[in-house]
């Protein structure tokens, strides 16, 4: 890879001023540096220097439940594994917890961050490939088009048919997660809160980042309001093996306290695929076999597969059914 400048802050005033004076030119973030060190090893970015954040004050990485303002406050810099075993997540958030406890390895999980996973680049082999000059990249083509399409979007795609790659986004859209996001201005750092469900975008021109992030803009923490989480929540997957591998299709159903169901799917769009037509669909009706072949049905209305990726309709079906059934068992079982 290419020489850059290795920076490291020591919180996130020092971070955010660093980024507000380089103004995005040439400084790129790392966190726990997966995604980054693959994008840099192929040559897809080569940046004048690399701003570490894993320095930042203990607080940044902490998971934190307040009975105040119930809610659970999750550091942007809070490993994946932080998360998998974290007792209040496990009780609160199964959802959450079980897409961080199966995410890639055991190694990764321990060095990934939470920020870093919701920040992370669309998986698509083109766009990873130095050889390709895809839309995503400048160029004029999106080659999945005609070319190995096979785990490319079924929905939501424009001209770009990438799809979003964090497994913790699917739980956490589904609980209502917010994120606090930081950053520099007129000499402090300044603060907003962004709902998950306006955080993601699919971007009309496919080189735009995939996210509202502001330049000089970081993720400080995520927020899951605990108003908005109930006793059947359930998150499930399928992908082709077991051991270390990307989600074919991921699903995560929240029925909060107010019983009104939140239905997301992963690794099917650019962006986390909400369901907002099953979600009418089930409210708060007793789930029956009848209601279930209905959610299914509804779950697939819309996809647009391309040549190598039908099969993932399929299996947007089998797994919405699967993930609804097993948040309506949850409750049944007693939830928490």
């Amino acid at each position: 890879m290419k020489a850059f400048e290795y920076i490291t802050a020591e919180n996130f005033e020092a971070a955010t001023r660093l980024l507000a004076e380089a103004r995005n030119d040439g400084l790129r973030v790392k966190a726990g540096g997966i995604d980054v060190l693959d994008r840099l090893k192929e040559r897809l970015e080569e940046p004048k220097a690399v701003l570490n954040l894993r320095r930042l004050p203990p607080e940044a990485s902490e998971i934190e439940v307040r009975s105040g303002d119930e809610q659970i406050i999750i550091g942007a810099l809070a490993t994946v594994a932080q998360v998998g075993a974290h007792e209040a997540i496990r009780v609160h958030l199964p959802a959450l917890a079980e897409a961080a406890s199966h995410a890639a390895t055991p190694q990764i999980r321990n060095v990934a961050t939470v920020g870093g996973n919701l920040c992370q680049k669309p998986r698509c082999w083109y766009y990873r490939s130095h050889d390709f000059p895809c839309l995503k990249k400048g160029g004029a083509t999106c080659y999945a088009v005609h070319g190995d399409n096979r785990y490319h979007a079924v929905f939501g795609a424009g001209a770009c048919h990438i799809v979003h790659p964090s497994n913790l986004a699917v739980p956490l859209l589904a609980y209502g997660a917010q994120l606090r996001l930081v950053r520099y201005d007129n000499g402090k750092v300044a603060q907003r809160v962004v709902a998950l469900d306006d955080f993601y975008r699919v971007p009309a021109n496919p080189q735009h980042d995939e996210h509202v992030l502001e330049p000089g803009e970081l993720i400080e923490a995520v927020l899951v309001p605990l108003a908005a989480v109930g006793p059947r929540s359930a998150y499930h997957e399928v992908r082709e093996k077991q051991s270390f591998d990307w989600p074919l299709v991921s699903c995560a159903v929240n029925w909060n306290v107010a019983a009104q169901p939140r239905i997301v799917l992963g690794a099917v769009a650019p962006i986390p695929w909400r369901l907002k037509e099953v979600e009418k669909l089930v409210g708060d009706k007793t789930l029956t076999d009848e209601l279930v072949e209905a959610a299914r049905s509804a779950a697939q209305r819309g996809a647009e597969p391309m040549s190598g990726n039908g099969y993932k309709v399929a299996l947007v079906g089998a797994l919405v059914e699967q993930t609804l059934r097993a948040a309506d068992a949850a409750k049944r079982e007693g939830g928490w």
